[in-house]
Parts: C-alpha cells; sequence; structure tokens
C-alpha cells in the first residue's frame, strides 16, 4: 500500500473511535500432521463467516509437501473458493521476483554492488549522483535511498515496465543510497525491467520459463488474460463486501499484480524452505537463499530480498495488498512449516482488523502455536453506527434551517458571519486541499482515487458530510443576506 494512502487512512480512521453470507467450504488435510490442521480448517472456517470475508484460499506446507489445504466463501456470487482460484498476491509478488533476480546472480548475470546504470545505461532519478549509485542490492533491500515523498509519479503507472522506469527521473532521492530503508514500490518494478533487459526476455515469460514452470506453478500468471479462475474483487462498505472491478497495470507486475493459486504457492513455499525444485535441482545457490532472508548491516530493518525476518532468523513473512485483494505469505525455517493466505478483498478496516488479526494467528499455528479466534467485525458495525449518527445530525440540522435566524437572533451578525464563513471554508479546504496536502507531504496522487479504493465508505461518509455542511452554509449565508 502507498505511503500516502497510508497517512491518509489513518486520518479517516480516527472516525472509528476505537477502532455475505457465505457458501462453500473445501478443504484437503492429512490427520496426523502437526500443526493441527483440523484447527487451522474450523478456525479458517469460523473467521471468514463472522468476518464477513467474500473469500480466502489457504495452504499450508510442512517437511517438503502440502499438509493442508482450503477453499472458504466465495470466489465469485455462487462459485466457491478453491484452491485452485487465482488471487491477485499484491507485494507477495516481490517474493518472486527477488528470487527472479537472484537466479541471473547465480548465472553470473547481475552482480549485486553494480549500480543500476549497468545494466540500464539510460536509468536516471532527479539527482545525477544517486543515477550513478544505486545498485541491485540497494534496490532489493529498499534501500536505494528513493521513496514516494519524493516521487511525484508514485501512483502512476504505465503499460510497460520501460515506461515505469522511465519515469524515474523526476523521482527525487531522499537518502543517500545505502544508507535508509524505505518500502518503495518502484524499487521492485525497476528490477523488474532489470529481468528484461540482461535475459533478453519479457519479463512476464523469464519468470514462467525460469521459475513458474520448474515449480510446477501452472496456474501463475502475470495478465489476468491468462487466469480464468480468477476471483472476484471486493473492497468493503461498513463492514459488508463491496464487488470491484479490479485494474491490472502491467507496469506494477514485479512490485504487486502477479496472479497465482493457493496450490501454486504451497509450492513455492516448499521450494524456499527447503531450497530445492520438483526436480530435484537446487532453487538457488546457500548463498543467495540466505541473503534473501538476511537484512542489511547497519541499517534499522528487517527487509531481506522480498522477505521480512520478523523473529531474527527463523520465520520470514511478506504481505501483500492492491485495491480489492490482499494475500499474506509465511515460512518457518526451523520446522519447515510454511503458510500462504489469499483473500479477495482489501480496505482499511479489514487490514487493520480482521485480516491482520488471522495473519497474525495463521503465524501461530504454523509455529505450533494454540490460537483462540477473534471476531473483528464489530469495527464495521461500530464504522456504521458513527456514520449513521453523523447523518441523522445532518438531517436534524436542515429541518432547523427555517428557524435558523431566530435561534440565532441574539448573537452578534459579525459572529454569524464568521460561523458561516467557516462551515464554507472547511468542506472546501478538505475535499480539495486534503488530498494536495497529502501529496505535497508524501507523494502520491492528489485526489480522492485511492482513498476511495482503500476505503468507500469512510471516503463517501467524509465527503457527503462536507458537501452537507458546505451547502447548509450556503442557505445560511441566503439567509443572512435576506435578513433586513
Amino acid at each position: 500500500m502507498k505511503l500516502h494512502q497510508r497517512v491518509i487512512s489513518l486520518l479517516f480512521a480516527s472516525f472509528l473511535l476505537a477502532g455475505m453470507v457465505f457458501t462453500g467450504v473445501s478443504a484437503e488435510y492429512r490427520t496426523d500432521d502437526k500443526p493441527d490442521v483440523q484447527a487451522v480448517d474450523a478456525y479458517l472456517r469460523e473467521q471468514v463467516t463472522i468476518n464477513r470475508i467474500p473469500g480466502m484460499a489457504f495452504a499450508m506446507v510442512k517437511d517438503g509437501r502440502v499438509i493442508f489445504t482450503g477453499g472458504y466463501g466465495n470466489a465469485a456470487p455462487g462459485k466457491p473458493v478453491t484452491p485452485q482460484t487465482q488471487f491477485y498476491i499484491g507485494s507477495v509478488s516481490k517474493s518472486i521476483t527477488a528470487l527472479a533476480v537472484m537466479k541471473l546472480v547465480d548465472r553470473g548475470k547481475i552482480d549485486l554492488d553494480e549500480p543500476v546504470q549497468t545494466y540500464i545505461p539510460w536509468f536516471t532519478v532527479a539527482d545525477p549522483e544517486a543515477s550513478k549509485q544505486i545498485t541491485i542490492r540497494n534496490l532489493l533491500n529498499h534501500t536505494s535511498g528513493l521513496a514516494e515523498k519524493g516521487d511525484p509519479n508514485a501512483a502512476a503507472y504505465t503499460a510497460s515496465l520501460e515506461e515505469q522506469v522511465r519515469l524515474m527521473q523526476y523521482a527525487k532521492p531522499l537518502h543517500k543510497p545505502g544508507t535508509t530503508f524505505e518500502y518503495y514500490n518502484q524499487n521492485y518494478r525497476i528490477l523488474g525491467y532489470v529481468v528484461e533487459v540482461v535475459s533478453g526476455q519479457p519479463y512476464g515469460e523469464f519468470l514462467r520459463e525460469n521459475i513458474f514452470l520448474p515449480l510446477g506453478m501452472k496456474d501463475t500468471v502475470t495478465n489476468p488474460a491468462d487466469a480464468p479462475e480468477l476471483a472476484q474483487g471486493y473492497s468493503r462498505f461498513f463492514g459488508f463486501p463491496l464487488p470491484q472491478s479490479q485494474e491490472y497495470i502491467p507496469g506494477g507486475v514485479p512490485s504487486g499484480y502477479m496472479i497465482t493459486t493457493a496450490d501454486d504457492m504451497s509450492k513455492f513455499l516448499i521450494a524456499q524452505i527447503d531450497n530445492r525444485q520438483p526436480n530435484g535441482d537446487p532453487l538457488l545457490s546457500p548463498e543467495s537463499l540466505a541473503l534473501m532472508r538476511t537484512p542489511p548491516a547497519g541499517i534499522e530493518s528487517q527487509y531481506g530480498m522480498g522477505w521480512m525476518d520478523i523473529d531474527g532468523g527463523q520465520t520470514y513473512a511478506h504481505g501483500g495488498a492492491i485495491h480489492y485483494f490482499q494475500a499474506f505469505e509465511a515460512i518457518n525455517v526451523k520446522n519447515r512449516t510454511g503458510i500462504m493466505a489469499l483473500y479477495n478483498q482489501d480496505s482499511m478496516e479489514n487490514m487493520m482488523f480482521e485480516n491482520s488479526s488471522i495473519n497474525t494467528d495463521l503465524i501461530g499455528f504454523m509455529n505450533g502455536e494454540k490460537t483462540v479466534p477473534a471476531n473483528k467485525a464489530w469495527a464495521g458495525w461500530i464504522l456504521l453506527l458513527l456514520a449513521a449518527a453523523d447523518m441523522a445530525n445532518h438531517v436534524r440540522l436542515f429541518r432547523m434551517l427555517p428557524s435558523w435566524l431566530a435561534q440565532t437572533a441574539k448573537q452578534p451578525r459579525a459572529w454569524l458571519w464568521v460561523k458561516v464563513a467557516m462551515g464554507i471554508l472547511i468542506p472546501l479546504v478538505v475535499i480539495f486541499g486534503l488530498p494536495a496536502l497529502m501529496n505535497a507531504l508524501e507523494g502520491g496522487a492528489p485526489n480522492w482515487i485511492e482513498p476511495y479504493r482503500l476505503m468507500p465508505d469512510i471516503t463517501i461518509w467524509l465527503l457527503t458530510g462536507m458537501a452537507l455542511n458546505f451547502i447548509r452554509s450556503i442557505w445560511h449565508v441566503i439567509l443572512l443576506l435576506r435578513k433586513p
């Protein structure tokens, strides 16, 4: 998720104060394995239902084999999710992009400490010196010095990776390369284009020939046109699923637009844990695999290369979210266990509450811990009650308009004009100024499109409330002008 979206979302989240009917469940598991896969299955059935998650697919692996796959809820109305249902995986794509780069490193075609300009001679950012210094390793570690705040095109997407990389000429570095961690999607888009240039193949074709087919990931693709079982995407409207059309952006594939299944990702997880492909060949050299899991020294960061070290060397994970899908992967290299969760819904509410809690609990299951199911659906109900109360108050204030002059007769006329002016200015500042302010502070697009995608309920509520305040204040102006 983009940084400016997170900032705006946190502002809107203050409205929270404290914080579908489902059909179709399919699961396959073995009762002789640990973790307790029956408990995991029961947990996910309950969570998908009580938290009104449209659909979810899940896989768990251990000791080199798949011990559990499950599908819950619906991929689309009347179509149950299965482990073969296809989902966008958001930033989990970065794990695959990092693997592609490291395969080329192992073949001697990429040197991690070579500047990007070695492979893309025309590559440039707004600082000529930084342009020469940013290395492949910096991109993989998110230590390029670039960040959304300095990128006027952070929210811009293109039809090709080359176009995406050419937009970097306008991005101003905020730090010296190699000194600071800043999670930044463009780092991995640049890497995707490096893979294209070095391999001489389109990015998706390289992945297919060197990762997907060797690992048996037959339903993993980089274009929705090749995904006949792609799930319907959903946002969330006051706690209830709202179907939406997911936009596909070719220039964003390496950082967030790959499509896969729970079945396919179980094979990816096994290969990552055991460093082997189904034919017995190693996935990577041991040195390269270790590098992917190792955050850079001397920098405050848990991020290696497409994986985050969340507990100091045992558990590695990565989350992903695009407009209407979420995903989460994790592996425990000590007990050789891994999990993959795929959701066909994304919103600020379930990102902060339901799915975040589920992902944490799934790590607990993976690590052999007992998990107590939690109901986080109250967040949507609280939001709905607050919005209803607010709209009821607006109705009350509009009904009072005919008597407004009488009720304010004793107030100084100058004070009434001040209040009316504020009632006009504040909505205008919020509606037109808040996105522009976030753009100036954190980068990204100065509009309401991204906030609406992430939280349509809060965005509509806020903009409707501001519009009603503006209309009522204009009415007050008319009443004051008519007053003798």
